[in-house]
């Protein structure tokens, strides 16, 4: 029985030995690739009409993306949504870069959260 459990694990262990050095021969990973975009809405100017807020995204990657798109929650005083909104930056954000832009949102706007939706790596 010892025989046999020394077999399996010889066995697995060589596999993933082989496993490893034909993905790193086919520059493929056998992780799971991250994308390092990081999205910042805190800059936020309430006027008499609307409030504006300045999104900034940030590439932290070795890769480009194109249309990267970012949803936008706006919340009052008690914290209840007042708008819900998307935008997207279509130009090609080069790695590590940023691009920002202002977005208009309700006028009652006293706290904003964004996040990423989407994004398209360029190869």
């Amino acid at each position: 029985m010892k025989a046999f459990f020394r077999l399996l694990l010889i066995v697995v262990v060589l596999g993933g030995l082989v496993l490893y050095v034909v993905s790193r021969q086919n520059n493929t990973s056998l992780t799971p690739q991250t994308i390092d975009l990081q999205v910042d809405c805190s800059d936020l100017e309430n006027v008499l009409v609307t409030s504006t807020v300045n999104v900034a995204v940030k590439n932290l990657s070795s890769r480009s993306h194109n249309d990267i798109s970012v949803q936008l929650v706006a919340y009052d005083d008690e914290g209840k949504v007042l708008k819900e909104k998307y935008t997207t930056f279509s130009r090609t954000l080069l790695p590590n870069s940023n691009f920002d832009k202002p977005v208009t949102l309700p006028a009652g706007t006293k706290r904003c959260d964004c996040k990423i939706v989407s994004s398209h790596p360029v190869r």
